[in-house]
This record gives structure tokens, C-alpha cells and sequence, in this order.
């Protein structure tokens, strides 16, 4: 290989040290790691800095994760990571956008936090003198501070309906769904109730010889109600309980009810969960069930006590992330009536320009309990109207990008 496709070769996998001190320390550059948030919002306010393509370019790795507060709004955690020379310099900001904030609003307040978080590494960079802070607040001495006052003691509740429709000439179908949740969430308790109701029905519409029209409706219908209470004990522990009532046309439950008396334990302070988290679960649930038609064990209702075991993991590094779960349940009565999910979802970046995400899921299933007695019709196997039986269910993906070209990417342009 000749010199000049060794030239060529290095500046395509190594840009940034050949534009290494172009900008004779004007600026930095910053590779905006923005996961929930709007990126290009952010790159195209934040006009000081050089944002860059690859982390591999960076001086400064900005890490932006957010996390549902009780209130319904939304907490941003803002990592700003020094690298390489600046490894040393590294900060965090945090703030709540609450859940009356216009996305529009939410976004000016992302770009605010971000301009704040990074002058901290732009002390020994030309671009500092070109900056402003201006302060629209006030500051009264003497003034002494109060407590807020919340007449809802921290309750929030959401209603919500939707509807679905379409159709044509053979076929048509239409949806309602309708939900109530209210939920209380402080450093020391979590409280949700949730109900929702769905409604699915389906036309079939078949033209018989003499020119009449016949039509074939099927209908499915599910109601769920679940409430969660949870106490802290510190930063590791928390106990509680899950309680769930349901109905569904699709799983043969004319009703159920069922409380899970729960303990948890999470390795690490939840206070870090925005960064890593891994928690065990252990419940113990009592339902009550009543079948819609009398079930392959030839049941019309039973009482039944459940084991049910949660593992969760999850990492938010600046490389990538990492979340797996493993469920697992029992029936005490009969320990081989037992099911098994597994997952696990990693998105990381490998060299430089190149990202893999992958993901997958595993379930041994051996407790269907609720299936009806004798065989399904055409009608519900095909257009899934009844569960039916299977022994396992799986799904996966995988996926590839490379990235490569210019360095920067402060540019947006709306166009078209």
C-alpha cells in the first residue's frame, strides 16, 4: 500500500487528530449523548460550542437521561464528562420540568441547563470572552424561605379515552379505550391505582351469490385495575404490595382478584438508578378466578397462591447501555405449573463510528391455566380471539450503524 492511501486511510478513521488545534482552542468540542431528548433542538440553540459526531473527537461527553417524576413531568439528568486532558473535570446538573411545561418549554430549559453546565469547561478557551449571563430572577435578602404548600398533597390524576377506526369494502374494525390513574409519589411512598378498558370489535363482510351481503362480527374485551403501594426502608429496601383485578374475553377470566404482598432489595442506592440500578423482587400472590368457560383442568373457579420472583438490571454508561429482566412464578399447589420470561435489550458503541444494538426475549410458559376446554374455531385461532396453547414464545432483533465523514454536527437544517 502506497503512501497516499496510508494518508487517506488514517484521516478516514482518525479526523480528529488531523483537525486536532485547528480552532486554536476557540472552542470545545462536545459529543451530545442525548437519550429522551430532543438532540437536534439542542445542537441547533447551543451555537458556542463544536458539537461532534463520535465521542471519539469529544473533549466533553454530555450524557442526558430523563426519568418520570410522580407530579408527571419529567426530571433530566445532565452528565458532563471531560475527556482525554480534561478527564479530571467532570459535572452533573439536574431539574425538573414539571408536567404543565409545553414540550416547547421543556426544551428551552434543556438548552439553558446545557449552556450552564458547559462554561465550566470553556475557562481556558478563547469563546468565554464572548459570553454573556444575564439573570431574570430576584435575590431579596433577609427574606426568609418557605415550604411550598400543595392542596393536592402531591396526588396527580390523568383520565384519558381514544378511539380507533378503519375499514373497507370486505372488512372493518373499531377500538375504544378509556383510562383513570392516580398516583402519589414522595421520597418515602409510592402509591398508583390504574384502570383501563378496551373494546375491540371486527366486521366481516362476505357477498353471497344472490347479490346479499352477510356480515361475521367478533368482539374482544379486556378490564384491568391495579394499585401499588410501596414503602421505603432506606436506600436499599423497599416493601409493599400489588393488588389486580381483571377481565378478559381473550384469556377465558370472566374476573380475577389478586393481591401480591411484595419485599425488595436493590443492590445499589436508588438514588443512582439514572446511572445503574439491579433490584430483587419476591412476592407472594392470593387470586381468586372465575372462568368464563370451564378450563382444560376442568375448572369453573379456583383460589390459587402464586411464588413470583423480579430480577432487573440496568446500566446507563457513557459507552452505551444495558438492561435485562428476568420474571419467574409458580403455583404452590403445583410447582410444575410455572412460567419463565427473559429478556435483555444492549446498545453500546464498539469502535470509532460504529454502534450495535440487539435485544431479545425467552418465555417458558407452562401455566395456562384459564385455557378453555375443547378446540378453538378457524375464527379464533386466526384472528387471535382466544389465548392458545404454547409452551414457549421468543423475539429478538439486531442492528448496525456506521458513521463516518465530517467531525461536526451543529448544523440543522429543517428543510423540506
Amino acid at each position: 500500500m502506497d503512501i497516499k492511501k496510508l494518508s487517506l486511510l488514517f484521516l478516514f478513521f482518525f479526523p480528529s487528530l488531523a483537525l486536532a488545534q485547528s480552532d486554536d482552542k476557540q472552542t470545545i468540542n462536545v459529543f451530545l449523548d442525548c437519550r429522551g431528548c430532543n438532540g437536534s433542538y439542542v445542537r441547533s440553540e447551543v451555537d458556542f460550542i463544536n458539537f461532534v459526531r463520535d465521542q471519539n473527537d469529544a473533549e466533553v461527553h454530555l450524557l442526558v437521561t430523563l426519568q418520570r417524576t410522580g407530579s408527571g413531568g419529567w426530571e433530566h439528568t445532565l452528565n458532563f464528562m471531560g475527556l482525554g486532558y480534561i478527564s479530571n473535570k467532570s459535572h452533573t446538573i439536574t431539574f425538573v420540568s414539571p408536567s404543565s411545561d409545553t414540550n416547547d418549554l421543556m426544551r428551552q430549559k434543556l438548552v439553558r441547563h446545557v449552556k450552564l453546565g458547559l462554561i465550566y469547561f470553556l475557562t481556558d478557551r478563547a469563546v468565554l470572552s464572548d459570553l454573556n449571563v444575564n439573570f431574570f430572577g430576584t435575590l431579596d435578602e433577609g427574606t426568609e424561605e418557605t415550604e411550598n404548600t400543595d392542596p393536592w398533597n402531591s396526588w396527580v390524576f390523568e383520565i384519558g379515552a381514544s378511539t380507533s377506526f378503519s375499514g373497507e369494502q370486505s372488512r372493518g374494525s373499531t377500538n375504544f379505550r378509556g383510562n383513570f390513574d392516580a398516583t402519589r409519589i414522595t421520597d418515602e411512598w409510592k402509591m398508583e391505582f390504574e384502570y383501563d378498558r378496551s373494546y375491540n370489535r371486527r366486521v366481516f363482510r362476505t357477498e353471497e351469490d344472490d347479490g346479499s351481503t352477510t356480515e361475521d362480527i367478533f368482539i374482544t374485551e379486556n378490564q384491568n385495575f391495579t394499585s401499588l403501594i410501596a414503602k421505603s426502608l432506606g436506600d436499599h429496601w423497599t416493601v409493599g404490595g400489588y393488588s389486580r383485578i381483571r377481565s378478559s374475553t381473550q384469556n377465558n377470566i370472566d374476573l380475577s382478584i389478586g393481591a401480591t404482598p411484595s419485599i425488595e432489595f436493590s443492590l445499589f442506592p436508588y438514588e443512582e438508578f439514572n446511572k445503574r440500578e439491579v433490584t430483587l423482587r419476591y412476592g407472594l400472590l392470593a387470586s381468586q378466578y372465575e372462568y368464563t368457560e370451564t378450563t382444560i383442568l376442568n375448572k369453573d373457579s379456583e383460589f390459587l397462591w402464586r411464588n413470583e420472583l423480579t430480577f432487573r438490571a440496568d446500566f446507563t454508561q457513557p459507552w452505551g447501555g444495558v438492561y435485562g429482566w428476568l420474571d419467574a412464578g409458580a403455583y404452590l399447589h403445583d410447582l410444575s405449573k410455572n412460567r419463565v420470561n427473559m429478556g435483555f435489550r444492549v446498545n453500546m458503541r464498539v469502535l470509532r463510528g460504529i454502534s450495535i444494538f440487539f435485544d431479545g426475549r425467552y418465555s417458558l410458559i407452562n401455566d395456562q391455566i384459564s385455557l378453555p376446554a375443547g378446540d378453538l374455531t378457524e375464527e379464533e385461532r386466526l384472528l387471535n380471539l382466544k389465548q392458545q396453547a404454547t409452551s414457549y414464545n421468543y423475539g429478538g432483533s439486531f442492528g448496525l450503524q456506521f458513521n463516518f465523514g465530517s467531525i461536526y454536527s451543529s448544523v440543522v437544517n429543517p428543510r423540506f
